[in-house]
C-alpha cells in the first residue's frame, strides 16, 4: 500500500428513505411509497428492530473507528426524527442525512461524499439495513481484509468484501424461527466496496446479488457475521440464495455469544 493509504469505513443505513426507485411500491407512485414507509405502525416496527438489533451491533464493534450515516427523507416525520436522533446519540461519529427523493445510488452517493474526511485516501462504503445486524468484529475484519485485497486488485481498482454466512430470523404471528444460512450469491449485510476517494462506484452502484459479476469480490463464507430479519415489511421478500442449516439451541447460543451482543432469547421474543 502507498504510504498515504488512509481508508475510511462509512456505513450507510437507509431508514425508510423515500427513493424514486427500488421499491415494489414505486410502480404506484411516490405518494404510495411515502404513505407506506411513514405509516406509524410500520415505523414503530422498524424502530423496534433498529433499537434491538442494528444499533446494538454497531455499539458492540471491537473497532469503533467508522462513520455511520443514516439516510432519511427531508420530510421524515418530526417526532420520529427526534426519536431517531435520541437513540443514535450513544453511537460515536454517527449522523443523520436528510435528502429529498432521489434514486438510491444518487442519494447514497451524496451521503458518502458528505461524510468523507479530507485525509481519506480510500472510502470503504458499507451497506446495512435498519432491521439487520452485523457481528461485533465485522468492522475489524473488513479493515484486516482491505490491504491484501487491494494488493491483489490494485489500489485504484474498486473491490468488494462480502460475508455469506450468518443467521436468518424469520418473524411471524406464529412465532420466530432462527437458523443459519450459507448464501451462494453475495449478501448485502455488511457488504462493502473499497475504492479511491472520489471514485464514482460505491457499494450501492449495483444490486448486491450481482456485484461479483463486475468487480473483484472477496467473500468470507466461514464465520457467521450477520443476523438478517425476515418479516412482513421486507420489500425484497426475504429471498435466500443459498442453503439453510437448522442448528440446535446450543449451537445458536454459541454463535450469538461469540459474535453478537444479544441472546437467542432476545431474538426469539422480537415481534414482527
Amino acid at each position: 500500500m502507498p504510504p498515504e493509504f488512509s481508508p475510511q469505513i462509512i456505513i450507510v443505513i437507509r431508514f425508510s428513505y423515500v427513493a424514486l426507485a427500488g421499491f415494489r411500491l414505486n410502480a404506484n407512485g411516490e405518494h404510495d411509497v411515502r404513505a407506506a414507509l411513514y405509516a406509524p405502525e410500520r415505523l414503530e416496527r422498524r424502530f423496534r428492530l433498529f433499537e434491538a438489533l442494528t444499533l446494538p451491533s454497531l455499539l458492540a464493534q471491537t473497532d469503533q473507528d467508522f462513520t455511520t450515516a443514516v439516510l432519511i427523507g427531508d420530510d421524515f416525520p418530526a417526532d420520529w426524527r427526534q426519536r431517531l436522533e435520541q437513540v443514535m446519540r450513544p453511537l460515536t461519529g454517527a449522523r443523520i442525512v436528510a435528502l429529498p427523493p432521489l434514486n438510491n445510488f444518487k442519494a447514497t452517493k451524496k451521503v458518502l461524499d458528505q461524510c468523507t474526511r479530507r485525509d481519506t485516501s480510500h472510502v470503504v462504503s458499507m451497506r446495512l439495513d435498519d432491521d439487520d445486524a452485523i457481528s461485533a468484529d465485522c468492522i475489524a475484519e473488513t479493515k484486516r481484509i482491505v490491504p491484501p485485497l487491494l494488493q491483489i486488485s490494485g489500489p485504484d481498482v474498486p473491490a468488494i468484501i462480502a460475508f455469506n454466512h450468518g443467521l436468518f430470523l424469520e418473524m411471524g404471528a406464529g412465532g420466530n424461527t432462527l437458523y443459519a444460512v450459507h448464501e451462494k450469491t453475495p449478501l448485502g449485510i455488511g457488504m462493502s466496496m473499497v475504492a479511491p476517494r472520489g471514485a464514482r462506484p460505491t457499494i450501492f452502484s449495483m444490486d448486491h446479488r450481482m456485484v461479483h459479476t463486475r468487480w473483484n469480490c472477496f467473500t468470507d463464507g466461514v464465520t457467521p457475521r450477520f443476523v438478517r430479519t425476515v418479516h412482513r415489511d421486507n420489500d425484497s421478500g426475504g429471498f435466500m440464495s443459498g442453503t439453510r442449516v437448522d442448528l440446535s439451541d446450543d449451537e445458536l447460543d454459541r454463535i450469538l455469544s461469540a459474535g453478537f451482543p444479544f441472546s437467542r432469547q432476545t431474538l426469539m421474543s422480537l415481534g414482527g
